[in-house]
């Protein structure tokens, strides 16, 4: 399959917002998905910190129980859930596991809503970072 012409290359007379949501289709066309932008690492040296991208949902990393890794959100104990500040603005689908040190399932303690998701861990000692959308 051809790609997308590159919305840049006729952008002449075209309004600057016009084009960014032209740039982001041409993004997304071509394969070019992102769920966000490291911004920052943590102590551990993992990408604690995300810009938004082009995707309706966002990482968002937890640190172990008790650890100094710098992240804002870390679990408390096994089993018990936390609550994540997901700032989607709207209730959320779920979530998804993407990385972690450790062996780990995570679940959800109750429903989640248009500013947090709750979420408990098997094992508190696992750092990890979830996809919430």
């Amino acid at each position: 399959m051809s790609q997308s012409l590159n919305p840049v290359d006729f952008a002449m007379g075209m309004p600057r917002a016009l084009l960014q949501w032209a740039q982001s289709l041409h993004k997304t066309v071509n394969g070019q998905i992102e769920m966000g932008l490291p911004i920052g690492k943590d102590a551990t040296g993992n990408y604690s910190q995300f810009s938004p991208s082009n995707t309706s949902g966002t990482l968002i990393r937890i640190g172990a129980s008790g650890g100094a890794s710098g992240n804002s959100n870390n679990w408390s104990t096994s089993s018990t859930g936390i609550v994540i500040n997901h700032g989607l603005l709207k209730q959320p689908i779920g979530c998804h596991l993407v990385s972690s040190d450790k062996q780990l399932v995570i679940w959800q303690t109750q429903t989640p809503n248009s500013q947090n998701i709750y979420l408990a861990p098997s094992d508190a000692t696992a750092n990890a970072t979830v996809y919430v959308f």
